[in-house]
């Protein structure tokens, strides 16, 4: 399912096409501010630079440590372009357990939009059948983030039809 028209990344990639590198730091997500603690420190950063929207994955092991940090796509100003495929490939890949989408706001509004909350629904849905866990989905703003599943948006809905 797609959304809005887009472009996926291919700066830096590795054997999949894709900006994966390894996280060398041992950082244990145990609440959704840890997360967003590193990604607007080491990601989104510096945030007045990014003009357009990046997707990004980060895979975690069993005791929730960042092993990996993944850009999937880069979109434009104001939206992405998300194949599912793409998103939990990096975590297949490398046999990750677990997995914390995140994507920008460039506009520094944090408020999810609907097809944030369908984009969560769906990979909740794919997420249980790959058997990997979706820890939570993270919108960046500028000195800001919002926590899909703290808000209770997509993590418990289904998808509806369109």
């Amino acid at each position: 399912m797609t959304y809005s028209i887009g472009f996926p990344s291919h700066d830096n990639p590795d054997h999949s096409g894709r900006f994966v590198h390894r996280v060398s730091e041992e950082i244990q997500v145990r609440t959704p501010h840890d997360a967003a603690q590193y990604l607007m420190t080491n990601v989104y950063t510096p945030f007045d630079a990014l003009d357009q929207e990046e997707l990004h994955v980060l895979l975690l092991d069993n005791k929730n440590h960042i092993t990996h940090e993944s850009l999937v796509y880069r979109g434009t100003v104001n939206s992405i372009y998300v194949r599912q495929a793409e998103i939990f490939k990096p975590a297949v890949r490398v046999n990750a357990p677990a997995i914390l989408i995140s994507h920008n706001h460039p506009s520094g509004d944090v408020n999810p939009s609907p097809e944030d909350v369908r984009l969560t629904q769906e990979s909740v849905m794919v997420a249980r059948l790959l058997g990997i866990e979706l820890l939570d989905h993270l919108v960046i703003g500028r000195d800001i983030w919002l926590s899909l599943r703290e808000r209770g948006l997509g993590f418990d809905q289904p998808p509806q039809l369109p």
